[in-house]
């Protein structure tokens, strides 16, 4: 099953785009973590590098295999604004039991990014 049809993925409201490994978070009320300066809140941006992250590596297994995360670092570059969030994910290295995901997020310019992460995915 893709990761974005479960509850934590319709609840983000994130898609694959047609572009290899590029994502989209469309922006909803509830993302806001911080309503003074209507930030997004940094579970929805380190769960949106973790869902990306799975969702390319299950590009690439056979069918019954699953993936889970094993470790995950997220580092918040900049604040967000109440604004969509794109994302791109390259995998750095699959074998048969792991792959390693870095996955880059921005809103207005791929080049400024809002967050940034290094996924490690079990292969089971």
């Amino acid at each position: 099953m893709s990761v974005f049809k479960t509850n934590i993925g319709k609840w983000l409201q994130i898609k694959s785009l047609e572009a290899d490994g590029l994502y989209h978070l469309t922006f909803a009320e509830h993302h806001i973590g911080n309503v003074w300066i209507r930030s997004i809140h940094g579970g929805v941006s380190a769960s949106t590098i973790e869902l990306c992250a799975e969702a390319e590596t299950q590009k690439l297994l056979e069918e019954g295999q699953d993936v889970t995360v094993s470790t995950g670092t997220i580092d918040y570059l900049r604040i967000t604004k109440d604004a969509d969030i794109f994302a791109k994910a390259t995998i750095v290295r699959k074998s048969k039991r792991l792959s390693i995901v870095d996955v880059v997020c921005w809103q207005d310019d791929e080049a400024i990014p809002v967050a940034r992460g290094s996924v490690t995915l079990r292969i089971g």
